[in-house]
């Protein structure tokens, strides 16, 4: 089978990792296949393992979104054409208007399913990149013969918003090898928390992470937090508001509360979810967070919103908090906080849910695979030809 892998728009965070972390499996439960990757250059998959059989297209283009829109209405079908495919395979929320063989998605993006109203605090961009891309999702359902989704919930809204009737499947997240494998020592931050209770924020700055919630929570409720204190991971260069956030981590109450880290290479994640007490999340918006796996994954209590996305995910393994009322926050940090059996209760939850609902990629990418052959079986039998 000859499967082209559309993969040029997964350069960062999640779905970086994700483009990552199926090519690599490929090589290992797929080696069998022919494939075309086209993947975006300078951002790492250059290092992956890749198939044995596997035609590598890096993709890079100037002009910004211009450019990538350029490329993806010229420049990326003639490539995907050239290679002759019997099957399509979009890893980044769209496919091919016109694929000429059956064709697979794989939907990452939430914020295609999610409707803003029901937000209280919307936080919702309307920008160009997201409208063209749900616009070329949309273009591209009926050439589509399988949607591959991350979550139960993200399928149920994915078919309602899109009054999609074709196959849907699941292709949830893993823990990656190298968050397994890597430094649990203590990082040497931990020395100056003087014994604190230590929350763990794990997250690149995104709009829809609601991460300002975190300064009011401590702003407003700080004699009651006195001893606790936050890690976050992230830039100031990933967001033009992330520079704001940070410039206020010098307030006289905020410094001796919230301390950045910056981000966390994966090889030291270990350390951190091995020495934090909690993680605390308070996003509104997810397809799939893989940092609630590695969580579970390491014994650390969850601190999150209580929606549905989250409930999917965590079940009995968190506290689940209103993201928009600092005093929902409060209160379930020193419910955490406060109590041992609290914690041992959602670290035993966590483990359960862990065993119960994940598979390493190898097994993820396998079980895709038959689904994605099954598909181009049932097209030769209908006599599909391009």
């Amino acid at each position: 089978m000859r499967v082209a892998i559309v993969a040029h728009n997964l350069r960062v965070a999640g779905g970086l990792s994700v483009g990552k972390n199926v090519v690599s499996a490929l090589g290992r439960v797929a080696d069998e296949h022919d494939y075309l990757l086209i993947l975006p250059g300078g951002v790492g998959y250059e290092d992956v393992p890749k198939p044995s059989r596997a035609t590598c297209y890096f993709c890079r283009w100037r002009g910004g979104l211009a450019g990538q829109l350029f490329f993806e209405q010229w420049r990326l079908p003639r490539v995907v054409r050239r290679f002759k495919p019997d099957l399509v395979w979009g890893l980044g929320n769209f496919g091919l208007r016109r694929p000429g063989a059956p064709q697979a998605v794989l939907l990452q993006q939430a914020y295609f399913v999610y409707d803003p109203g029901e937000q209280v605090r919307p936080i919702w961009r309307s920008g160009l990149k997201v409208q063209v891309t749900k616009r070329r999702l949309r273009q591209s359902l009926p050439a589509t013969q399988l949607v591959f989704c991350q979550t139960k919930t993200m399928s149920r809204r994915f078919a309602e918003t899109f009054g999609y009737t074709g196959q849907l499947a699941l292709l949830p997240n893993a823990v990656s090898h190298a968050t397994e494998t890597g430094n649990s020592d203590r990082p040497a931050i931990f020395e100056g928390l003087q014994g604190k209770f230590a929350l763990l924020c794990l997250t690149r700055y995104y709009l829809h992470k609601n991460l300002e919630i975190l300064l009011d929570v401590f702003r407003r409720h700080h004699s009651e937090l006195g001893n606790v204190a936050l890690l976050v991971t992230f830039a100031s260069e990933q967001h033009p508001r992330a520079h704001r956030f940070l410039a206020q981590l010098h307030d006289s109450v905020l410094e001796n509360h919230i301390i950045n880290v910056g981000p966390v290479e994966q090889a030291d994640l270990a350390g951190y979810l091995t020495h934090c007490d909690a993680l605390l999340l308070p996003t509104v918006l997810e397809s799939f967070s893989g940092t609630y796996l590695e969580a579970m994954q390491f014994g650390l209590p969850i601190l999150t919103s209580d929606l549905d996305f989250a409930r999917d995910i965590c079940g009995q393994a968190a506290v689940y908090f209103d993201p928009y009322r600092t005093a929902s926050i409060r209160d379930a940090i020193l419910s955490v906080k406060d109590s041992q059996a609290k914690r041992a209760e959602l670290v035993e939850a966590g483990r359960q849910q862990f065993e119960s609902f994940v598979k390493d990629w190898d097994s993820i990418v396998y079980d895709a695979v038959q689904k994605l052959e099954s598909i181009v079986q049932s097209a030769d039998e209908r006599g599909h030809r391009r």
